[in-house]
């Protein structure tokens, strides 16, 4: 089944930033993606979760697989594009040269922002 775009991009938000994956799945079927394409989605996501921890992991950083338009996910192989330290919220992007990894590096980026803007009122 072909997952939507935008249905992964979301994901990938709500898990960089520290949702646990049920509540991303609770997040995503209130927001009206298609069922089957969340379940579908959550479940590739716990097996890559479980079984693909690449070496530039640690339990301080969150790697971003961006799937591209256009790409199959059934016949690609996971990879990080982008590696966010939780501690720093410090980026580093792995493949620069790709335009998409910009993209949602900026939009990382604004939503770090905005956690951090948010932190700062409740602690004051």
């Amino acid at each position: 089944m072909d997952i939507d775009y935008n249905l992964v991009q979301r994901a990938q938000m709500l898990l960089t930033l520290d949702h646990p994956l049920s509540q991303v799945k609770d997040i995503l079927l209130r927001e009206g993606y298609p069922e089957n394409q969340v379940f579908e989605l959550m479940d590739a996501t716990e097996e890559a979760l479980n079984y693909m921890v690449p070496p530039e992991y640690d339990e301080n950083k969150i790697g971003i697989d961006i799937v591209r338009p256009g790409e199959k996910l059934r016949q690609r192989k996971p990879s990080v594009d982008i590696l966010i330290d939780k501690r720093t919220g410090k980026l580093d992007l792995i493949t620069p040269d790709q335009q998409e990894t910009w993209r949602v590096a900026t939009e990382v980026r604004k939503a770090i922002r905005q956690q951090r803007q948010r932190a700062r009122k409740y602690l004051h």
